[in-house]
């Protein structure tokens, strides 16, 4: 003998529910996400820098030519360098070529 058929499980229909929920939200979300690609595909930048910019930069170029100007100009400052004392320069012969 053959053992009697069993009916299909019976899917609750808050499950039912909830997996069409869920693919309702996926499914907005794609879709939600089309237009935003394609608006940071198609954003463009200035044509140069802006006003504000240029003056930033001016202020960096005069405030590092000030910098390299002062550091040249200590750098003047500094005494030149003794040459090293050797105290065992006496003591050794010259190297004979």
């Amino acid at each position: 003998m053959s053992a009697p058929l069993s009916p299909p499980p019976t899917i609750p229909a808050y499950h039912r529910a909830l997996r069409l929920f869920a693919i309702a939200i996926a499914a907005a979300a794609m879709v939600l996400q089309i237009p935003y690609a394609q608006a940071q595909q198609h954003k463009t930048p200035g044509a140069g820098p802006s006003d504000k910019q240029k003056a930033h930069d001016a202020e960096v170029r005069a405030y590092e030519k000030a910098t390299d100007k002062a550091y040249r100009e200590t750098l003047k400052q500094i005494p030149d360098a003794k040459p090293n004392a050797d105290p065992w320069g006496n003591l050794r012969p010259a190297p004979s070529k």
